[in-house]
């Protein structure tokens, strides 16, 4: 049987991440293993632990560290988030592919680890319309928007060391999983 592979999805805040990696998760001919990811901030209404994200207490997710049971963690905005390694390489095994939707330093770690890992860099047309899209958002505090723009400003940086970059322009959301979706189909069918 042959070993699934696994793609990182990274990118600044209200590049449209979430959309796209939903998205591209509904199609059933990319053989795609859901994945859910731990966490030590509390739950948003709606969120259901093990389905949204694991939540954890910070004990629960330091011990976790402690016995390299994570592929990937890191502190995002006071919380910690971190993806259980068990699960990941068993699916791997299985055949399965995996995404994950994770930031630049934790696609960092999981690419030390895993060389084979492909990386995925969603952007958007322009920084200005990064900047446009943070500042333009109902959901979050002026401090948060700003925040996110410093996180958007240093996450740049780390493009060149992804494997594609992909730009999700305005209103173009279909284009956008259309491009992710043959990037997968593309390393998928790459004879290993």
């Amino acid at each position: 049987m042959q070993k699934g592979k696994l793609f990182i999805v990274s990118g600044p805040s209200q590049v449209g991440k979430d959309s796209v990696v939903r998205s591209v998760k509904r199609d059933l001919g990319l053989n795609l293993k859901h994945i859910v990811t731990n966490t030590t901030r509390i739950p948003r209404p709606g969120e259901k632990n093990g389905v949204t994200y694991n939540f954890l207490t910070d004990d629960e997710f330091k011990s976790l560290i402690k016995q390299g049971e994570l592929l990937e963690w890191a502190r995002v905005r006071q919380a910690l988030f971190g993806t259980p390694k068990k699960p990941v390489l068993q699916a791997l095994e299985k055949g399965y592919n995996v995404i994950l939707q994770i930031d630049v330093q934790g696609a960092a770690q999981v690419k030390a680890q895993l060389p084979e890992t492909v990386l995925i860099f969603i952007t958007a047309e322009s920084v200005q319309e990064i900047k446009r899209r943070i500042f333009a958002s109902t959901r979050m505090t002026l401090t948060l928007k700003e925040s996110r723009w410093q996180e958007a400003v240093r996450e740049l940086k780390s493009q060149p060391n992804y494997d594609y970059i992909v730009i999700n322009r305005l209103d173009k959301l279909k284009d956008t999983v259309k491009q992710v979706r043959n990037i997968i189909k593309q390393e998928i069918s790459k004879i290993p």
